[in-house]
């Protein structure tokens, strides 16, 4: 067997372990695979992955951000530690090999905004030159889906409507990130809205679909959006947000609830995490560093326990 079978062999032995895992295939495959095929291809007679390969590489790669940069370095590591683990050498990449990511920083709506933004969405109607459901119909549930109950952008298309209960208000997402499950309840006026929704568009699988009864990819809303955005007056400001902000600011407005019901927000923190179906505390607790500056001081809030919460390492460009 030659290195580059070995590699790809060992790689996919990696991936399976890790689908298992519930990680998905596609934090690993943008990445190693391109990897392996450089060693093969620069470095024939190889017998093991060197430092001098991964630096060889790095130079020769043109990321179009650090953060690109160092979510390749950390895939390679896992992957140089699976090699050790199963009996072969391979170089793995310290901590400090990684270059500092600047995360994403989310665009918190005001609540003008966010009456102009949904009165230009409710306002999207049908394009002629396509078969599907009225953009009107869809998209102010979907919208307020992510914005009311902190909905990741794909989860409302990933929907059954046998996943919605509407006389509870009960919503079951199926295998989110990481292929967790999870329930949450939503509120009567959202509830309402569904039914109302429901009953405008029949007998179907998927509770957004297609006339034909394909699924509607998150591509479609996330176009929609940002033509709503560019429509509103708000284009005009400079900013361009997406739809994943509408789950932020669902976070942050909770977290601004809490403080202004003098409740405990650290201990409240378990909850919103559950209910937004969060890997780990971590991702939760990072909404409290976007809260305005007049909020932070808080007594409901422990800032000794966020000390230093970033450092845990992570493999995946996935947002939470």
């Amino acid at each position: 067997m030659s290195f580059k079978q070995e590699l790809t062999a060992a790689y996919h032995e990696m991936l399976d372990i890790k689908v298992s895992l519930g990680y998905k295939q596609r934090t690993y495959m943008s990445h190693i695979l391109p990897f392996i095929e450089f060693c093969a291809d620069s470095y024939p007679d190889a017998t093991e992955i060197t430092k001098e390969m991964l630096d060889h590489w790095l130079l020769t790669k043109n990321f179009n951000a650090d953060s690109t940069r160092r979510i390749a370095i950390i895939n390679i590591r896992h992957f140089a530690r699976f090699l050790n683990a199963i009996g072969k050498k391979a170089y793995i990449p310290p901590s400090e090999y990684n270059v500092k990511a600047q995360r994403y920083l989310p665009y918190i709506f005001t609540d003008e905004e966010l009456v102009q933004l949904f009165d230009s969405i409710d306002s999207l109607t049908n394009r002629i030159d396509r078969q599907e459901y009225h953009p009107e119909l869809i998209l102010p549930v979907v919208f307020r889906l992510e914005l009311c109950c902190g909905m990741r952008p794909g989860e409302p298309f990933n929907l059954k409507t046998e996943d919605i209960d509407l006389k509870t208000g009960d919503i079951f997402i199926r295998k989110s990130k990481r292929g967790k499950d999870r329930h949450i309840i939503v509120s009567d006026d959202m509830r309402d809205l569904c039914t109302v929704y429901n009953g405008l568009t029949g007998k179907r699988e998927w509770f957004f679909q297609y006339p034909d009864g394909g699924q509607i990819p998150t591509r479609w809303a996330q176009w929609h959006f940002s033509k709503a955005w560019r429509k509103s007056t708000l284009f005009s400001r400079g900013n361009n947000p997406r739809p994943y902000d509408l789950r932020h600011n669902f976070a942050t407005r909770t977290l601004m609830r809490w403080i202004d019901e003098g409740r405990d927000v650290m201990a409240l923190m378990p909850y919103l995490s559950t209910y937004m179906g969060h890997v780990s505390l971590e991702e939760t607790l990072y909404y409290i560093h976007l809260l305005p500056e007049r909020l932070k001081s808080s007594p409901g809030i422990d800032w000794k326990m966020l000390n230093d919460i970033y450092q845990t390492e992570e493999g995946s460009d996935e947002e939470d």
